[in-house]
């Protein structure tokens, strides 16, 4: 039988499944709706009714669609393949086991040869979808013959590209660099392999930061769930945990502390990134070590073909990159530095704000053929920070110095590795400086600083395989060993901060190894369907203590139709490393110490279950669920150094249990010049600790009920971007211990002069039991505006501007609690604030 239709259009050198139309609802046999399809669409559709099934009934929809996709759908489960031969389409006999060959290879921007992490490769007559993995690698079974594969990647134009697969096959799918006007380009609706989040490049250039440092990585504040301690002791809280319990990684090496202005701006800029993930719903099995949050932050390789760079000028500091071949399409590097001004121009702030910090990144990669890539990276970075007060002085200085070797090997048409090795080095300094005043004449006649200085060394070996064994099948399995050395230094008192590292006595080092293997399974089912089970085991030792764990994992994604889909995860965590904080020294006084026998890991169970809307119209819509119960979790040790007996400090720990639930909802719509996001969070937190509240459970002390921020974006021009960033949040639950009396929640003392609360409340100390109460919402609203501009054919031109803080929110949000031991026992509690509204200008050279 023959179905002929006249052609409206000449497809002569394009496909035609590819060819959009009109499509109608209707239903019947397969010979009746293929007579439709074939009038809908204009098209000669060949066949035989031979191999068809004719006595059952089915249906086609509405919709605007793609020839070869509602042929694929009406012919599933037939033994039929779709041909084109004259400009025309014919349906022949399939052979019962179809053969199918391996495609893979690397998805890579064009010219420069940066590869392109987690893009999404689709075969548009199949609907079979692939996602690359962090270096760009990516790997699919595909039938002989032609293949039309479109290739996305968020800020760059998709791409279709013809593939003749006769055999396996080694190709790099490659994505012109011309950019879109501001517009995200995203995979749609497409079936999750994992549950991490993706921070697109719009939704970056969204978040202009302190003084005009546009910061990709603080991004991450504006997804639901992500709680910002304290300005300017600005750590990352996830869903309930501890600020420690998120692990921040660089190329794959973790970072101890990846933040400058404590927390205020990170350490890595936007022209550096090439892709951004946090993992906070679902944990694949290579993740260990925290039970919050992994965030992964991959740089750029180099540009493999020109030389490029960017410097940037702003109020608080100067930056400069550069990358380049210095082989071409062989060997590229890249380089960046940034550093603050003088301090005389940060005195514009605050007088009593003193700091300087810079940051270097370095990388180099080399080529050694179509199957191995060598890549060298470097981090160096030193933070300085002194605040003045009138009756005391705080110091904070911290540095990380990382180095990370990685060899990435094509093993076979299947099978890829990455093999890594990091070291890196994090040094912390905090001190806090009384002024010790004469009682007859009221007059500082002296001066008493505590110092405290600690160090972390760690060396890292990890390997990981990916093998495509079958077409819907992906197995991932690896190993790694963690070597880890933690200095403390006991307290020094001075009459000065002593700020060099031989001022300070060692303690014992404490040294203690991890060793952890994985193995995943992410198996797909028809198109809609994906599991991923896994498993991670772990085996840690120190000293004479030795803990085992076996962490089940699993993820699952099922795609509803079009627009919907649901997700669940589940994920038990294990972490050796803890981190106590004293608030007695200020603002950043941390402390790292291991596992051990008395001091136990912590450890998690989460389950997570999600739902996704995400249509053609721009709309996209998430809502999670979550529970988290926590043991072993840490509290802070009431005295300005735990290690002041190095014998005992295991004891000045206290552990406990923590429980964790809520509600997340993120939205993003996009409308012609406009783009709105909202993220909402209705969360719980809660600790019980056997000494503390008489065992009872008590409010964490970062559980704030509400937190919601909203954006919105607008371009009136092509080159003209406007946003406001608006936050929100509920109350801290301060816990005072022992020592505050019944009173403490009376108002502080109103200066008649300016009519605001005194910046100190103190309460008399009677040791009567632990007292909690809500401090106020905090809320901030930053604008910010950027214009770009070019001369000549290389240079880019951008001048950004905006206010922190705009409307002068009067928020006191850094809550201090220390104790000087004189005659009256007084402990004070203190609100304060650094930055109100704040200016801010920067003018950008890309070129």
């Amino acid at each position: 039988m023959v179905l002929l239709c006249s052609a409206l259009h000449s497809y002569a050198q394009q496909s035609l499944t590819r060819k959009i139309f009109t499509c109608h609802a209707a239903t019947g046999s397969i010979p009746f709706l293929l007579s439709k399809i074939s009038s809908y669409s204009g098209t000669i559709i060949e066949y035989s009714t031979n191999y068809l099934t004719t006595d059952s009934t089915y249906s086609i929809a509405d919709g605007n669609v793609m020839l070869g996709t509602v042929l694929h759908k009406l012919l599933n489960g037939q033994q039929v393949t779709i041909e084109e031969i004259n400009n025309k389409i014919i349906l022949l006999p399939a052979k019962k086991t179809p053969e199918q060959y391996p495609l893979y290879g690397f998805t890579m921007e064009e010219g420069s040869m940066e590869p392109l992490a987690y893009a999404t490769i689709q075969d548009l007559a199949s609907g079979q979808i692939c996602q690359a993995n962090r270096f760009g690698y990516y790997n699919m079974m595909l039938s002989r013959g032609k293949h039309y594969l479109e290739v996305k990647h968020s800020s760059l134009p998709p791409k279709t590209i013809t593939i003749l697969l006769e055999t396996s096959t080694q190709k790099n799918l490659i994505i012109s660099p011309v950019k879109l006007p501001e517009v995200k380009i995203d995979a749609g609706n497409t079936l999750q392999p994992d549950g991490g989040s993706r921070m697109d490049k719009y939704q970056t250039d969204a978040y202009n930061n302190f003084m005009g440092e546009t910061d990709p990585v603080r991004s991450l504040y504006l997804l639901p769930g992500n709680v910002e301690t304290q300005e300017t002791t600005g750590k990352l809280v996830v869903r309930g945990g501890d600020p420690d319990q998120s692990i921040f990684l660089l190329d794959g090496n973790q970072v101890y502390n990846p933040s400058h202005l404590l927390g205020e701006i990170s350490i890595i800029n936007s022209t550096l990134v090439k892709s951004i993930r946090q993992y906070k719903n679902d944990f694949p099995s290579r993740f260990d070590g925290a039970i919050s949050s992994i965030t992964e932050v991959n740089t750029r390789d180099g540009n493999m073909d020109k030389w490029t760079g960017e410097a940037n000028a702003g109020l608080l500091a100067g930056a400069m990159s550069v990358e380049g071949p210095l082989r071409k399409q062989s060997t590229a590097m890249m380089f960046s530095m940034r550093h603050s001004w003088s301090n005389p121009l940060l005195n514009i702030l605050d007088d009593k704000y003193q700091l300087r910090f810079y940051d270097i990144h370095f990388k180099l990669t080399h080529l050694l053929n179509a199957n191995n890539k060598l890549m060298l990276t470097g981090y160096l970075g030193k933070d300085h920070l002194n605040i003045h007060n009138s009756d005391y002085q705080r110091l904070q200085a911290w540095g990380n110095r990382l180095g990370t070797l990685n060899w990435i090997h094509l093993l076979g048409v299947r099978s890829f590795v990455s093999t890594t090795v990091n070291v890196s080095n994090y040094t912390n300094l905090a001190g806090i400086k009384f002024a010790l005043f004469n009682d007859s004449t009221q007059q500082a006649e002296d001066s008493k600083a505590f110092n405290n200085y600690a160090s972390i060394d760690k060396l890292e070996a990890k390997t990981q395989f990916e093998y495509n064994a079958l077409p819907n099948s992906r197995f991932r399995f690896g190993a790694r060993y963690a070597h880890i050395t933690i200095r403390p230094f006991n307290t020094t008192i001075s009459p000065e901060f002593l700020e060099e590292e031989g001022y300070y006595r060692p303690m014992q080092p404490l040294r203690f190894g991890e060793f952890a293997l994985y193995a995943e399974n992410e198996l797909r089912i028809g198109t809609n369907i994906l599991i991923r089970p896994g498993l991670n085991y772990a085996t840690y030792k120190f000293h004479s203590y030795t803990h085992r764990s076996l962490q089940p994992r699993l993820f699952a994604a099922w795609r509803i139709n079009h627009d919907q889909q649901f997700t669940f995860s589940y994920a038990r965590m294990i972490q050796y490393l803890h981190q106590v904080t004293t608030p007695f020294l200020g603002i950043n006084s941390e402390f790292w110490v291991p596992s051990t026998g008395l001091l136990r890991p912590v450890e998690s169970h989460m389950v997570n279950l999600g739902y996704n809307f995400n249509d053609k119209k721009g709309l996209f819509l998430s809502v999670d669920a979550y529970y988290k119960q926590m043991s072993n979790n840490t509290n802070f040790a009431e005295k300005g150094n735990i290690f002041y007996n190095e014998d005992t400090w295991e004891t000045d720990v206290l552990a406990g249990k923590g429980w964790s639930y809520g509600l997340e909802v993120l939205a993003r719509k996009q409308i012609n010049k406009w783009q709105f996001q909202f993220s909402y969070a209705l969360t719980r937190s809660e600790r019980q600790f056997p000494d503390i509240n008489e065992g009872k459970k008590y409010p964490f002390c970062y559980d704030r009920r509400h937190n919601l921020n909203a954006t919105i974006n607008y371009s009136p021009l092509k080159n003209w971007n406007l946003g406001l960033v608006w936050y929100f949040s509920s109350g801290d639950a301060e816990f005072l211990p022992p020592g505050v009396n019944d009173d403490f929640d009376t108002p502080a003392p109103v200066d008649p002069g300016n009519k605001e609360p005194d910046e100190k409340n103190p309460f008399v100390f009677d040791r009567t039991g632990y007292k909690s109460r809500r401090l106020p919402a905090y809320h901030r609203l930053n604008f910010n505006t950027s214009f770009s501009f070019h001369t000549g054919q290389q240079l880019t031109h951008k001048l950004s501007a905006g206010l922190y803080n705009a409307y002068q929110a009067r928020n006191k949000y850094i809550r201090d609690v220390w104790n000087l031991e004189d005659n009256s026992y007084n402990t004070t509690s203190s609100g304060n604030r650094l930055f109100d509204l704040t200016f801010y200008l920067s003018y950008t050279l890309r070129f």
